[in-house]
């Protein structure tokens, strides 16, 4: 590869994940479609018999515990505005013993200096517990021990593999996904740490599900549509293909666990796409969820604080309690004192603890 073509590239990168960054604020990308999150009511519990400072979020996710359920998604990595917002973002996961899930290692695969990001942020945060990433068009194309480097250099615990067929035909009008499913198979028999899989906002099939914990996968992300809708923020990148057909296109979280009782109650599924208060968290949490993924929110706030631009507008750690507080009082007013309960609810099936509207 020669200097220049490698320049260019670095460069089409660069410009790729700044537009990324500013379109996943923009409210053209949010909200394009329901979540679903409205169909769930928590049903209120009028008496319960503890008090709201017992109630706890301890969490147990790949062999480690943390503070809570909530753990921050994956948003990006690789260009120079990343090396601030992941050192924020990585901060505040360990102050507030979050797990972090990184954006997309896919740079690392080509560019050495790549890595001297994730060994600056782990160096000055060594309590962060964090999970690897990349798409599954690279895990294809990629040695499978080239792969599991980027979980190494990051000293992570577990590794994303992200599933985006509509964002990569938006983004370059193609997408090479022959032969995933032996990639996925390799992957899995050479990793030491858990396999995890994600959609990154059209949500995962019952049945795609089910496939993936037959072939070992540790964690299935449904990410559900209804959050940034990567799909059209890519067509704003790439005028020939502005459509609005696909904005409605996907299952939401909500539907996905719906439809998935049986896998996701003898499995660790996880929930993400469009969550937006611990109400939402917690409504995730009573249909199966083991684990529910903030990004959005916490990449604005994020932003927001590297640019030293908070003014009436709370800090990443404030908008984290925020969460965790919302979610802690919905556990409260449904007479939970912690989810280890919501789980054994769930798996009574004994469904008491929701209705759908």
């Amino acid at each position: 590869m020669s200097e220049v073509f490698k320049k260019n590239e670095q460069q089409k990168f660069e410009q790729r994940k700044k537009d990324h960054i500013k379109l996943s604020l923009d409210s053209k990308t949010q909200n394009l479609a329901s979540t679903d999150f409205d169909r769930i009511g928590l049903i209120h519990h009028a008496m319960p018999d503890f008090n709201f400072s017992d109630v706890s979020l301890k969490t147990k996710l790949l062999g480690h515990t943390f503070s809570s359920p909530h753990f921050i998604s994956s948003m990006t990595a690789g260009h120079t505005e990343s090396l601030s917002v992941n050192s924020i973002l990585a901060a505040a996961a360990a102050e507030k013993n979050w797990l972090m899930c990184v954006g997309s290692q896919r740079r690392e695969l080509v560019d050495v200096d790549a890595k001297k990001e994730w060994q600056k942020i782990r160096t000055k945060n060594p309590k962060t517990q964090f999970v690897s990433n990349i798409g599954i068009e690279e895990l294809i194309s990629t040695k499978p021990d080239l792969i599991l480097d980027l979980v190494k250099n990051l000293n992570a615990i577990g590794l994303i593999i992200h599933l985006n067929p509509l964002q990569e035909i938006f983004q370059k009008s193609a997408a090479n996904f022959k032969n995933s499913k032996k990639s996925l198979e390799q992957i899995i028999s050479k990793s030491k740490v858990p396999i995890i899989i994600k959609e990154v906002g059209s949500g995962i099939s019952a049945e795609l599900m089910n496939q993936f914990f037959k072939m070992g996968v540790h964690v299935v992300d449904v990410s559900g549509r209804g959050g940034t809708h990567w799909g059209v923020l890519e067509s704003f990148r790439n005028e020939s293909l502005q459509t609005n057909a696909f904005n409605d296109w996907g299952q939401s979280a909500v539907q996905c666990l719906l439809s998935s009782e049986k896998i996701v109650s003898k499995n660790h599924v996880w929930a993400s796409g469009g969550i937006r208060s611990g109400v939402d968290s917690a409504k995730c949490l009573v249909l199966g969820a083991r684990a529910v993924g903030i990004a959005q929110p916490l990449m604005n706030a994020a932003v927001l604080q590297s640019k030293n631009q908070l003014k009436k507008n709370k800090s990443l750690s404030q908008v984290m309690d925020q969460f965790d507080f919302e979610l802690k009082t919905a556990l409260f007013c449904m007479g939970m004192i912690n989810c280890e309960q919501v789980v054994k609810v769930f798996g009574s099936k004994k469904k008491v603890w929701y209705e759908t509207r």
